[in-house]
């Protein structure tokens, strides 16, 4: 009887969802996911969360720089990363889940410097560019054979080199720029898109690590598509205003 009270209990403690041993991995880009007083927040989390309770998965979210979590979402099983953009130099690399939420991105400059016009992506060779490190931007550059590229490892600290003048360029989300540079204190009028790069500007994914268990993957690519069919995911893009 005690062994299989101890069973019971056993199983009772590892089938729960908080006990699925999921880890989701993000970083700061609001307004698609920051955090505010401790707590996850933002478009693209709340259809991670949305799913997460579709599931019934029991899982925190865990910010940190950018290369980080990507860093755990190609090594630990059962990793789950968001909002990431899916890119063929990323195809293999990871288990896609599904879209989460529309992105546009645009290389945005000085709106007082003139003499910056873009008007095909070779123009931007000509310019000191800014990018960080395992970024989708810095990427998609990369593979282009861009080398007029300087690195960083936060996204901020490109933004403020730009206000200074002390790079041209800067690749980024168009409605996270905007909310980052107001948010860091930066008059937004500063600056002012250049060019958009229509290859980056489609949709952003959550998506597993290689490692992952299958049916934990099937599991949250039907919870994603349920909360797309009852409606849920639609009424989070429209209180965010970016439904196409």
């Amino acid at each position: 009887m005690r062994l299989l009270l101890a069973a019971a209990l056993l199983l009772s403690v590892l089938t729960p969802a908080g006990a699925s041993g999921v880890l989701i991995v993000t970083e700061e880009l609001p307004p698609y996911n920051y955090q505010e007083n401790g707590d996850a927040k933002g478009m693209a989390t709340e259809v991670v969360q949305a799913v997460l309770e579709e599931t019934g998965v029991d899982a925190k979210i865990e910010f940190y720089p950018w290369a980080r979590s990507y860093r755990l979402a190609q090594t630990r099983k059962n990793t789950l990363i968001y909002s990431m953009a899916r890119i063929p130099e990323r195809e293999d690399l990871f288990e896609w889940v599904g879209v989460i939420t529309p992105v546009a991105t645009s290389f945005f400059k000085l709106a007082a410097n003139k003499e910056i016009k873009l008007n095909s992506l070779e123009d931007a060779r000509k310019y000191s560019i800014g990018v960080s490190l395992e970024n989708v931007n810095y990427l998609y550059l990369k593979g282009k054979g861009f080398t007029n590229l300087e690195l960083v490892g936060e996204d901020l600290l490109n933004m403020r080199k730009l206000a200074h003048g002390r790079i041209d360029l800067v690749p980024f989300d168009e409605a996270s720029f905007y909310y980052q540079v107001r948010r860091d204190g930066m008059d937004a009028a500063m600056f002012e898109p250049a060019y958009r790069l229509e290859d980056l500007s489609r949709f952003l994914y959550m998506a597993f690590s290689k490692s992952s268990d299958p049916d934990l993957i099937e599991r949250f690519r039907q919870g994603l598509q349920s909360v797309k069919d009852d409606g849920t995911y639609d009424r989070i893009l429209m209180r965010y205003s970016l439904m196409n």
